[in-house]
């Protein structure tokens, strides 16, 4: 079977070091020196680099020699300047490469249980932090149920006890301090996007039934041409890693679904689930795109390994070009998110002093 450029990169033993040194070079380069809260940051991702290695290791993501997964992971978290500093949405993210890769061991498992109870365990924990990631677990337990089909009713037990026993600790501290208002608020806030969602909803159909279409349509104008304008003023750099996220996971999904019979049905199974849960939190983001910040590296991770199988085996002439074209994106990415502010300002006065 001929193979091609981007195959030979995708496949070769050298590419994951590459990127490891291009990570860590980029992770601090551009703020000029060594901090505590980057230093962190590069060790979570460093760690998740870790579990993601092991995780296509066990359930051989890419049924050759390959470290593209773990790789790709590093290049668009190094691209990613505004996540480098330790953040909620790099812990997430961590918890979440955490969850799945337990969650991966129960597909074609006689006794699942134990790994369902970390996986949910882990996701747990991670929603003390940013408590709607507990909604994430419905994603996972259909992902379970339809695509690995470990579901059964130990399991669904072990799903229970896994989101629980993180929380029965932590209520029973904050009852023994007196602090139970603080559970109380979390537990409220775990189900505040569903209640935001729904009364939007609720209020457009209260505007649509009034059947004064020009001004339900100018309303939705004026706010879809606000945010847009917010963002391309105050968010580019995230706006630009987002398109390039969207690109790399629909073009590994779309490649996938369409190549996956190549694959045993464990491999497919797996790769269905990465799938699956990255349509979920896109959709997510489409709904309530202000929790870009929490949601955007789940999205991140979810959208490599569909994209890592493309990279090693397409080998159309658009392949070849559309690598391309997505290695020049990284690129643009790279240079908006990690061009320090001063220096962007100095950019844009002398573009200004050009004008004049």
């Amino acid at each position: 079977m001929r193979t091609y450029w981007h195959n030979r990169i995708a496949r070769s033993s050298v590419t994951l070091p590459v990127a490891a040194v291009i990570t860590t070079l980029l992770w601090w380069l551009p703020q000029g020196g060594y901090s505590l809260p980057y230093l962190l940051g590069w060790v979570v991702c460093a760690v998740g680099m870790f579990f993601i290695i092991e995780m296509a290791a066990q359930n051989a993501l890419i049924r050759v020699r390959s470290r593209m997964v773990s790789s790709l992971f590093l290049l668009l978290m190094a691209a990613c300047g505004f996540m480098h500093e330790l953040c909620t949405g790099l812990l997430l993210q961590f918890a979440l490469v955490v969850s799945l890769f337990s969650l991966l061991r129960t597909c074609e498992k006689a006794r699942p249980e134990l790994d369902t109870f970390h996986a949910y365990l882990c996701l747990s924990l991670g929603s003390l932090l940013w408590p709607p990631l507990l909604l994430l677990a419905i994603v996972l337990l259909m992902a379970q149920a339809f695509f690995l089909r470990s579901l059964t009713l130990r399991s669904f037990g072990a799903f229970l006890l896994g989101l629980l026993t993180p929380y029965v600790f932590w209520s029973s501290a904050l009852f023994m301090f007196g602090d139970i208002n603080t559970f109380v608020a979390h537990v409220r806030g775990i189900i505040a996007p569903v209640l935001a969602l729904v009364g939007q909803v609720q209020h457009e159909i209260e505007l649509a039934q009034t059947f004064d279409w020009p001004s339900w349509t100018s309303i939705q104008g004026e706010r879809l041409a606000g945010y847009a304008s917010y963002v391309l003023l105050n968010r580019r750099a995230e706006l630009a890693a987002l398109v390039l996220v969207v690109l790399v996971g629909s073009t590994g999904s779309l490649f996938y679904v369409s190549h996956s019979y190549d694959d045993k049905i464990r491999v497919r199974m797996c790769h269905y689930s990465f799938i699956f849960v990255l349509a979920c939190l896109a959709l997510w983001l489409v709904l309530q795109p202000w929790m870009f910040s929490r949601l955007f590296p789940l999205l991140l991770l979810t959208a490599v390994p569909p994209c890592a199988a493309w990279a090693v085996f397409s080998r159309s002439w658009f392949a070849r070009f559309w690598f391309i074209v997505l290695i020049i994106c990284w690129l643009c990415v790279a240079a908006m998110a990690l061009t320090p502010s001063a220096v962007v300002l100095q950019i844009q006065e002398a573009l200004q002093g050009l004008h004049m």
